[in-house]
């Protein structure tokens, strides 16, 4: 039996000494296990806290490169309709500037036109009653000369028909 109390016998001294061997070995892990295993899961850490930064950072930089460009595409978008708008009022001011020249240019063609009839008109007139006058002063020489019978006048006339569409 005291073979068997040996065995669940408690020796401090040998607790002591577990002890001690303990805390060299918590010790040496701490120094040489614990702190560099620490520090790689800090860096790590950091790491990940810095990717989460950059990407949380890219992500606000694009959502505002994208609200810049709506805006710009917004503002594209209305100086392209003003354009459009100024474009369409300057053709239709151009147009009816050509319309208003061209309807000037006609008027002044035809008023030309007018006047140049008018002066032939005129011309041919004075013509007409040239010719008239001398064929009346041939006839009245004539009836002058000689008596006039009916049948003379109307040789006469005849004859001064034929006279005024020769000259003519």
């Amino acid at each position: 039996m005291v073979q068997s109390l040996d065995i669940i016998s408690v020796n401090i001294w040998q607790i002591v000494i577990s002890l001690i061997n303990l805390l060299i070995i918590y010790r040496i892990l701490k120094k040489f296990l614990f702190k560099p295993v620490q520090k790689v899961m800090d860096e790590r850490q950091a790491q990940v806290d810095r990717i989460y930064g950059d990407a949380n950072q890219s992500r606000t930089q694009a959502e505002q490169m994208k609200q810049e460009y709506e805006q710009r595409l917004a503002s594209a978008r209305e100086e392209a309709d003003g354009l459009v708008r100024n474009a369409v009022q300057t053709a239709q001011k151009r147009s009816d500037q050509m319309v208003s020249e061209a309807s000037a240019q006609a008027s002044r063609i035809k008023q030309k036109a007018n006047e140049e009839i008018a002066q032939e008109k005129k011309k041919m007139l004075q013509d007409v009653r040239s010719e008239i006058s001398d064929l009346a002063v041939e006839i009245a020489s004539k009836v002058v000369e000689r008596e006039i019978s009916p049948r003379d006048y109307d040789g006469f006339v005849d004859e001064f028909i034929r006279n005024v569409g020769e000259n003519n």
